[in-house]
């Protein structure tokens, strides 16, 4: 579906992963969502997830935003990590080109571990 308007979304998406931006000048390539640094086929299917290097459970949202503040350097006040909703948004585009790489990728969350459950705590 060429003219699909999800399509220009994830499209915009994926510009938006690769570009180097945010105060430290790096693409989202380095950012590891569960299947290494840049890898984003079947991510979205194992989310959300334990990770190690966070120590909490993260979903798409919660770790793209960790990804964009800890590697790219954003702030959480910019309006790049701030803005969540809309078809519009980096967050939008971002999640919508990671998850159309999960397409036909069968559920596979590693949430039935005792860690991964007992961390699943909302952070105060």
């Amino acid at each position: 579906m060429p003219d699909n308007a999800a399509n220009w979304t994830a499209e915009d998406g994926e510009a938006l992963f690769r570009e180097k931006r945010g105060p430290n000048e790096v693409s989202l390539e380095t950012c590891d969502l569960g299947k290494g640094p840049g890898v984003v086929e079947g991510a979205y299917v194992e989310l959300p997830r334990f990770f190690d290097d966070a120590g909490r459970v993260m979903d798409l949202e919660s770790r793209l935003v960790y990804c964009m503040t800890n590697i790219q350097g954003f702030s959480p006040d910019d309006p790049e990590v701030k803005q969540r909703h809309g078809s519009d948004s980096d967050m939008m585009k971002l999640q919508t080109f990671i998850a159309s790489k999960s397409s036909g990728y069968p559920w596979n969350t590693g949430l039935a571990e005792p860690a991964s459950i007992n961390a699943w705590v909302p952070q105060e």
